[in-house]
């Protein structure tokens, strides 16, 4: 992994994603992701207990996920207990992360996964969380960056050492915080590799 990252030009990378950022290139997709409807504010403690379903349904839409129909089919209480488990409760993350990743988790939710929890967490706290999604996954290989095992295991645990990658990504970049490195996974993420 050291090899592949330090022959990164890390100047390059970090001054072709400012442009695309200054060119428009990532408002649609920033709209869609963190939106400007205040949603930030429904993950407060003092808010989950009245989160409606339509706002629950935008959290998942903005996470990613790829179920509507299979994520709305949870009942709206446990949507809520499963949203207050992660963010509020004071086992440890790797732990919190689990059971709400894993369907079959303590708090797991039909048609989740690991984009939910990393989500809710990243919008909570953009400069500790950061989102775990498909585009995460290739960049990251793409750099060489690729924590092995990341896909077997203790989610918790694989989520802990994502964490680790993306605060180095994000140092390597120059970037203030984890939306900012997942914009960056998201538009290299779906771009082609270039052919030599």
């Amino acid at each position: 992994m050291a090899n592949t990252t330090s022959a990164q030009d890390w100047p390059s990378l970090a001054e072709s994603f400012h442009r695309a950022e200054q060119g428009g290139n990532l408002d649609a997709y920033r709209r869609r992701r963190w939106g400007n409807d205040g949603r930030a504010d429904w993950l407060e403690q003092d808010y989950l207990p009245e989160l409606t379903e339509t706002e629950a349904l935008a959290l998942y839409r903005g996470a990613g996920g790829r179920q509507a129909k299979r994520f709305g089919s949870n009942p709206i209480a446990d949507v809520r207990d499963s949203m207050d488990f992660l963010l509020y409760d004071t086992i440890k993350l790797e732990n919190r992360f689990e059971e709400c990743a894993a369907e079959t988790g303590g708090f797991g939710l039909a048609g989740a996964g690991k984009e939910w929890p990393s989500y809710l967490l990243t919008l909570r706290e953009p400069t500790l969380f950061a989102p775990w999604s498909p585009h995460t996954d290739r960049t990251l290989r793409r750099l060489g960056m690729l924590p092995p095992g990341l896909r077997a295991g203790h989610p918790g645990l694989c989520y802990i050492d994502l964490l680790d990658t993306m605060a180095t990504l994000a140092f390597r970049l120059h970037l203030p915080d984890f939306r900012g490195v997942d914009e960056f996974c998201y538009l290299n993420g779906r771009q082609k590799r270039a052919t030599s």
